[in-house]
């Protein structure tokens, strides 16, 4: 059959809905050819039928569309060769295979025909390269999802709803298209829709986007996304392209960012997909091509289900190609590729209407390439939460009737340091000592869970209160940080913390550096002079004051280009780790620190009397704000070797 006669619309008046002939077509069979039929102008069309010579390169939505547009294109036309190719899940369909055969057949005068939903990575490079003409199949439009209703039952639907299909792939819309009505099976495929409506079922428990606290320039930028999505909708202008809509979010753990991309999915009424390189690999082989072949799963889903939220979590994962190895090189750089060019074809006009949203730990280990301009654009930062905003997370998560009317301020001052995250399991545990006790929650409840008891020695609770008064007293004196608290609150990392807002901006100089180096080595030094010697809870882990302000000092030699070398060696993370394994970058970090520490030292000696009473009110209160800690300074003379000049 040289054209698709079969699926013209003769036998039913679109207009009055009226058939002329009582035809049936099963959905299986109507859905793809209709769908390749609108995406075909009447002349390419013809032109398929008529020229010899011809190779054609489709593109479907997903795989499991491959088959059925390669049934409707043998209906279309008679092919000397078909490549249909859906990929492998051991790599054994590449682009290089193949290429003989469609070679011969296309200069022979025959008509080759290449489908799959990533025609460049599967289908032969030949055919690829040498195509006459490339078709994208957008899937089931409202006009497709009618007509094939229209040859499943011969009547044509009033009304189709807008997105009739949206996020159902072909065997889950064919399946539905069935019986005798029209109304059945539209009924049948909003049910279908509904299934798969929330992808992610938490975006219906998600919190209110507006009443989100402690996200900063995060909800600033999700604030304007509703606006301007709300626009689009309303106007069409601008086109959802030009709309601000990917982003990286980057924090420590615990701090909400999925939280985030849930509320906000819900705030916008967008569908939300979430993966992550992890469940690439769960849900395949674990070889290049299976970890390929769900992504690209997840990719197609988040296009079907257009408009969407496509939430790529533990985003560093996905390894940035400056740091490869040669052997990770091979195996990581299609992955990386593709979902680069996934994201690039979300930009072209007329795309999917998809939102790529990134969350990460450690947006550092980000490849330049996700995050530039184009892309992901760029990467904020959700910071820890203050503690009024903490104060207001409790509030968020507290059902109607806990603590009503009462004041959580100074709980909130109390978990300063804590997360969202952390919030919740709090009130948790709360909700269930209140339940043992057959009463209420109260807010001693919530404090014993924040706050336990201290249960260490007088003597080690007096270590605590020495070090983290030093670290307060440095942060402050060398103007490296704002401190916002300090404290002597158990925490599963630490006894005890010195909450601030870094000073450090995004150009430091080394002795902007090397101020925070001493601060962070001031506890240490506190230790060391009024307790007689250091203890161990200077160091430790990665997160310790020694690991960071190690990190620091070998960023400045090989990061930053403020040592002795000019050199760039690597990000910090990998420069620090190399440390063991180069012993002259190792002994100049060696020299500074221990300059360095010598200043902490003469600084602590010199405001001794100082450290010792913000010790001493630590031991007495647990806490102490960042005011009371600065009216403590005030009050209190400097000593005898700052008065001189001795120090600081």
């Amino acid at each position: 059959m040289s054209s698709l006669a079969f699926l013209r619309d003769d036998f039913l008046d679109l207009e009055t809905g009226e058939s002329g002939y009582d035809v049936r077509r099963p959905s299986t069979e109507t859905l793809a050819a209709f769908a390749l039929e609108e995406a075909l102008s009447v002349a390419e069309r013809r032109r398929i039928a008529r020229d010899t010579y011809f190779a054609l390169v489709i593109q479907v939505p997903s795989e499991a569309w491959v088959e059925p547009v390669c049934d409707a294109c043998r209906r279309l036309t008679e092919w000397s060769h078909v490549v249909a190719r859906a990929g492998s899940p051991r790599g054994g369909l590449r682009p290089d295979l193949g290429n003989e055969t469609v070679a011969e057949r296309l200069s022979q005068g025959g008509r080759v025909l290449g489908v799959s939903q990533a025609p460049d990575r599967y289908l032969p490079s030949a055919l690829v390269g040498a195509a006459d003409l490339r078709v994208r199949l957008v899937g089931a439009t409202d006009t497709v999802v009618a007509r094939a209703v229209r040859a499943a039952t011969g009547r044509c639907p009033r009304i189709v709803p807008p997105g009739a299909a949206r996020g159902l792939d072909y065997f889950e819309v064919a399946a539905a298209l069935r019986g005798r009505t029209a109304r059945e099976c539209l009924g049948r495929l909003a049910a279908a829709v509904r299934a798969k409506a929330t992808v992610d079922p938490s975006v219906a428990e998600a919190p209110a986007f507006a009443t989100l606290t402690g996200f900063g320039e995060a909800h600033a930028w999700g604030s304007r996304f509703l606006r301007e999505l709300e626009t689009w909708r309303e106007t069409g202008a601008p086109a959802f392209q030009r709309i601000e809509r990917h982003l990286a979010l980057g924090s420590a753990p615990g701090l909400g960012k999925s939280t985030f991309v849930r509320a906000l999915a819900k705030a916008a009424d967008l569908r939300l997909v979430q993966t992550s390189v992890g469940s690439w690999f769960s849900a395949s082989d674990g070889y290049l091509g299976g970890v390929l072949r769900a992504w690209e799963t997840t990719y197609a889903s988040a296009c079907a289900a257009a408009p969407s939220i496509l939430f790529l979590d533990e985003a560093d994962a996905l390894p940035s190609r400056e740091s490869l190895t040669d052997r990770g090189r091979d195996f990581w750089t299609p992955v990386c590729t593709s979902v680069l060019l996934g994201i690039d074809g979300l930009n072209a006009p007329g795309s999917p209407e998809v939102c790529v949203i990134a969350a990460t730990n450690f947006s550092e280990r980000l490849d330049p390439a996700l995050v530039r301009p184009g892309r992901l654009g760029r990467v904020i930062r959700i910071h820890p939460p203050s503690a009024p905003e903490l104060a207001a997370i409790m509030r968020q998560h507290l059902d109607d009737g806990e603590l009503p009317g009462q004041d959580l301020t100074p709980v909130g001052e109390l978990a300063l340091g804590g997360t969202g995250a952390q919030v919740v399991g709090w009130i948790s545990q709360a909700r269930a000592a209140a339940r043992a006790a057959g009463r209420p929650m109260q807010v001693a409840d919530l404090a014993y869970r924040i706050a336990p008891p201290d249960r260490s020695t007088t003597a080690e609770r007096r270590l605590r209160a020495v070090h983290e008064a030093g670290h307060a007293i440095g942060f402050e004196l060398r103007g490296a940080a704002y401190v916002k608290q300090v404290d002597l609150v158990p925490r599963p990392d630490s006894s005890g913390a010195t909450s601030i807002n870094n000073r450090l901006g995004t150009s430091p100089t080394r002795t902007e550096i090397e101020n925070l180096v001493v601060a962070l080595l001031c506890g240490r030094a506190a230790e060391t002079v009024l307790i007689g010697e250091p203890s161990a809870g200077a160091g430790g882990d990665a997160q310790s004051d020694l690991a960071r302000a190690t990190a620091l000092v070998a960023g400045c030699h090989g990061t930053y280009g403020l040592g002795e070398a000019v050199a760039y060696r690597g990000p910090i993370h990998e420069v620090t780790s190399r440390l063991a394994l180069d012993p002259v970058l190792l002994a100049a970090v060696e020299v500074d620190l221990a300059r360095l520490n010598g200043e902490a030292l003469r600084l602590i000696e010199a405001h001794r009397t100082l450290v010792e009473t913000v010790a001493e009110r630590l031991l007495a209160e647990r806490v102490l704000s960042g005011d009371a800690l600065r009216a403590i300074m005030n009050a209190v003379p400097p000593s005898v070797a700052a008065r001189s000049g001795g120090a600081a």
